[in-house]
């Protein structure tokens, strides 16, 4: 068979075949958020007074920072998921919400005088925070790996690592309904750090859990 009739042969069910990962995608979003709702609520619950912090500033510039994170790596999962498509949309998704957070931590950082630098980045819960998204974060990466294994990613490392992305996004946003920082320093710093943590296990390996 010629390479072109082959291409034929692929190309012939394309639009039912989308169809199926955009179902799978939609149920691995919302297996990811029931999940991540599940630990976070039987392992620490909402914050005290939450429906006062949701009418606050902070609490929206940290859910729109992990909500974005989450939905560059949705999209990051829907293009490297498909052989030969590129995923410079979904890094420059990325790529904006990472600019923003940076921007309002230097902005805040730079108002504040050098000796309080410390309890902005810090907060109370920095040695928590990154570990407890990490855990909210494993229903989310469970499914997103689900997802992707239903597709077809030629690039597995960097599939595994969009899939560690999206968890972490929306493991963070749940997150937030139980953590009471509202420093933006703190939330680039910290919640940075929780998502990175499966986006680098997804990277590790996506090379063995992903190739077809």
């Amino acid at each position: 068979m010629r390479t072109d009739d082959l291409i034929a042969v692929l190309a012939r069910d394309a639009r039912p075949a989308q169809g199926a990962v955009g179902r799978a995608l939609g149920a691995a979003v919302l297996t990811a958020l029931a999940g991540s709702i599940v630990v976070m609520m039987a392992g620490w619950g909402p914050r005290p007074h939450l429906a006062q912090a949701l009418a606050t500033g902070p609490f929206w510039m940290k859910a729109g920072y992990t909500a974005a994170v989450a939905i560059a790596g949705l999209l990051l999962i829907e293009r490297l998921g498909r052989p030969g498509v590129s995923g410079r949309r979904g890094w420059l998704a990325l790529s904006i919400p990472v600019a923003v957070i940076a921007a309002l931590a230097i902005r805040e950082l730079s108002a504040l005088p050098h000796d309080q630098w410390a309890a902005a980045i810090l907060g109370q819960t920095w040695d928590r925070c990154p570990l407890r998204i990490a855990v909210i974060s494993i229903p989310a990466f469970i499914a997103a790996l689900w997802a992707l294994r239903r597709m077809a990613p030629t690039r597995p490392r960097l599939a595994g690592a969009a899939a560690g992305l999206m968890a972490g996004g929306i493991g963070a946003s749940v997150y937030g309904l139980n953590c009471q920082e509202t420093a933006a320093a703190f939330t680039a710093v910290w919640y940075t750090l929780g998502m990175l943590v499966w986006a680098a296990v997804g990277a590790a390996l996506g090379g063995r859990l992903l190739r077809w």
